[in-house]
C-alpha cells in the first residue's frame, strides 16, 4: 500500500491548475515573519489564508500552561488557514513561524477578484478543497496501521516536501514527538532505528535526511 500524498490539510493551492495557482499567488501580498513570531491566533477572525514561500510554520494550540501542542509543521508550497477563511468561522488553531519565513497573504479582495475574473474558478476551488480534505482523512486512516518508526518516517517525508533525497530539517525532537503522537522516549527509539538503517542523522534541533527514497519506502509500509 502506498502512502497518500503529503497534505497535512495544506495541499489546497498546490492542487489548483497552474494558471489559476500562479494568478492567485500573484494577487496576494508577500509578508516576512521572524522565527517565533505569531502569524495567527486561535479565535481570530479569518480574514485571509497563507501560502508558504520559504521557511516553516508551526500549527497547533497553546494550552493554559503556555505550551504549544503541535499539530503540523508546514513548509514551502503548503497553505494554512483556508478552511476557516472559506467557512467564515474563527480560527481554531495558532500558527507561529517555525523559522524565518516568507508567506503570501491571500485575503477576501484578492480571492474575489480571481473568481470575478474567471467564473469557472469557483468550481475548481471547491473541488480542490474537497479533495484536500479527503486526502487528509485518508492519511489519518492510513497512519493508524503504522509502527512508530513508520509514522516518524511518514512525518519526516512530509516535512521534506520536494527537497529530493537529501535534506536538513529544522525540527526538535519534541516537535517530532508531538507530530507523531508519541512520548519523547518512543520518539528517541524510532530515531535510533532510522539512524541505524542509515536513513537519517539526528542533530540538536535538526534532522538530516540521508536517504529520502528509503524514508519514503518505509513511510509507505
Amino acid at each position: 500500500m502506498n502512502a497518500p500524498a503529503p497534505v497535512a490539510g495544506t495541499g489546497f493551492v498546490q492542487g489548483l491548475p497552474e494558471r489559476i495557482r500562479l494568478d492567485l499567488l500573484a494577487r496576494g501580498q508577500e509578508r516576512a515573519f521572524a522565527r517565533g513570531q505569531i502569524i495567527q491566533q486561535r479565535g481570530d477572525e479569518a480574514k485571509e489564508f497563507w501560502y508558504i514561500e520559504s521557511g516553516s510554520v508551526q500549527v497547533g494550540r497553546y494550552g493554559l500552561d503556555g505550551r504549544l501542542t503541535l499539530f503540523a509543521l508546514l513548509g514551502a508550497g503548503e497553505t494554512f488557514g483556508e478552511l476557516a477563511f472559506m467557512g467564515e468561522f474563527p480560527r481554531t488553531v495558532d500558527a507561529i513561524a517555525g523559522s524565518d519565513c516568507r508567506l503570501i497573504r491571500i485575503g477576501k479582495s484578492e480571492f474575489r477578484s480571481l473568481m470575478d475574473a474567471d467564473p469557472a474558478v469557483t468550481g475548481l476551488l471547491l473541488k480542490t478543497m474537497a479533495l484536500t480534505v479527503q486526502d487528509a482523512f485518508d492519511l489519518v486512516e492510513f497512519s493508524r496501521s503504522l509502527s512508530v518508526p513508520q509514522r516518524l518516517a511518514l512525518a519526516l517525508s512530509q516535512l521534506c516536501g520536494d527537497q529530493g533525497n537529501s535534506a536538513r530539517l529544522t525540527v526538535t525532537q519534541q516537535e517530532l514527538a508531538d507530530l507523531v503522537g508519541v512520548s519523547r522516549v518512543s520518539l528517541g527509539k524510532a530515531l535510533t532505528r532510522l539512524q541505524g538503517d542509515g536513513v537519517i542523522e539526528p542533530g540538536y534541533g535538526f534532522v538530516t535526511i540521508r536517504d529520502g527514497a528509503a524514508l519514503r519506502d518505509l513511510a509507505g509500509g
